[in-house]
């Protein structure tokens, strides 16, 4: 990175992790549930003598799965071809933001899937979510600059969040990650708070 010494693929590949986890618990969750209740399975769901907790819990869970897959495959990749190995040290801190992340992610997909009208809407007003906040947070271009208010702003938001503690994993950076850990809680609570009020089954 310019003015450090801290190579860009040590910033690069866990920026592309906190994408995986981000696309695959919050849009692919999403779209996948408001395309369920679109198609009548999750009505359908509840007639049937399989409680309706369990396939939602389910539901979640493979999501989380999937996510965790995506993001050791993810990280392998960045180990083999760029030679972008987490701290030993840091493995703790990868592991806490990966479950923090799947947690905060998965519970606003919850959410989106209950703002989203029909199943056509749900992939779009995800990807027009976040797309523009992961492009302000640097997760594709790490020297990407926006000005300061923005960029408190942003700081506030989980996408950034999520990527500077899976950063602080592999090499140490210049941010507060008690403040990360503290910003992906809550929005972790405030989206299971949102889905819990809004989720409808039809």
């Amino acid at each position: 990175m310019p003015g450090t010494h801290v190579k860009a693929q040590m910033i690069f590949v866990p920026s592309i992790l906190a994408f995986g986890v981000i696309v695959a618990a919050y849009v692919n969750l999403g779209a996948k549930l408001a395309t369920l209740r679109h198609d009548g399975v999750l009505k359908r769901i509840r007639t049937t003598p399989l409680p309706a907790g369990a396939y939602l819990s389910g539901v979640v869970g493979s999501t989380a799965a999937t996510t965790l897959a995506i993001t050791a495959c993810t990280a392998v990749i960045g180990w083999l071809a760029f030679g972008a190995a987490p701290r030993a040290a840091g493995l703790a801190e990868i592991a806490g933001g990966l479950v923090l992340g799947v947690v905060c992610f998965g519970s606003l997909g919850l959410a989106l899937s209950s703002v989203a009208r029909s199943a056509e809407s749900a992939s779009p007003i995800a990807n027009a979510s976040y797309l523009p906040v992961a492009i302000m947070s640097g997760i594709f271009d790490p020297t990407f600059s926006v000005p300061r208010w923005l960029s408190a702003a942003v700081g506030l938001l989980p996408v950034r969040a999520l990527a500077q503690i899976l950063q602080q994993g592999y090499t140490p950076v210049e941010h507060a990650p008690l403040t990360d850990l503290l910003v992906l809680f809550c929005w972790a609570a405030g989206g299971c708070a949102l889905a819990a009020w809004r989720f409808r089954w039809h």
